[in-house]
């Protein structure tokens, strides 16, 4: 018995569609073996002209731009017209004339400090091995500090919000963009308490200027950090 019209063209759009679903098949197939292909080729170029295959810390330097971010807002916040903007901040004193106070807990200043070949004349530069980890680690903990601290006064001086939200923005955006882009990079650990905001409004507003101005040099040295990161050159004196 002769098979109908209707018959015979589901048939064929049967036989094409399985055809089609075939091909995909093999065209993904043939686009996953190129890309580790590719991969593969990349490692070997790399290995025989004697150029160093990227670590994965080295996506650490990805979060540069957002550090420069969190330098721009503390820069603006604190030289003199930014501290002229924000009067509630520093009412009654002068934050340029002030102490700095640095976060006691953390040792980036020194895990993150650029090693130098052995004939440096410069004597108080390291000339040991540089760790990505240690020192991005370092940096992660500085800001969780600050975040905190600044978190804290925001919550007690509802007048402080406007003022301090681009510096607090700033801070949890390379805070995000270093525990993501750092593969290396432990979660987060439970720090130590440091209370500072504990005496009179102004006495606050004296406390918050001396923890600003340590927050903004070590963001400078965060900023060197991760561009000696992002040039590749301590692994090329390790």
């Amino acid at each position: 018995m002769r098979d109908s019209p209707h018959e015979c063209v589901y048939s064929i759009k049967a036989h094409i569609s399985h055809c089609h679903k075939q091909t995909q098949r093999r065209l993904s197939s043939s686009a996953f073996i190129m890309k580790n292909l590719v991969v593969f080729i990349a490692v070997v170029v790399a290995l025989a002209t004697g150029s160093p295959v990227p670590s994965d810390s080295q996506q650490c330097a990805a979060c540069s731009p957002h550090a420069r971010s969190l330098l721009t807002n503390l820069s603006q916040l604190m030289d003199k017209e930014g501290q002229a903007k924000h009067p509630h901040l520093f009412a009654g004193f002068n934050c340029t004339e002030q102490t700095t106070q640095m976060i006691p807990f953390t040792q980036t200043a020194v895990v993150c400090q650029p090693i130098t070949p052995a004939n440096t004349s410069c004597v108080n530069q390291r000339n040991s091995t540089f760790s990505e980890t240690e020192c991005v680690s370092n940096i992660r903990d500085d800001l969780w500090y600050y975040n905190q601290i600044l978190k804290s006064y925001v919550d007690g001086v509802q007048n402080a919000v406007q003022d301090l939200n681009p510096v607090l923005m700033a801070t949890k955006t390379l805070m995000s963009c270093l525990q993501e882009s750092c593969p290396r990079l432990s979660a987060e650990r439970t720090q130590p308490e440091w209370d500072v905001w504990q005496g009179s409004p102004f006495d606050d507003r004296l406390s918050l200027c001396k923890a600003l101005k340590g927050f903004h040099i070590r963001a400078i040295t965060m900023n060197r950090a991760l561009g000696y990161i992002a040039s590749g050159d301590h692994r090329k004196l390790n």
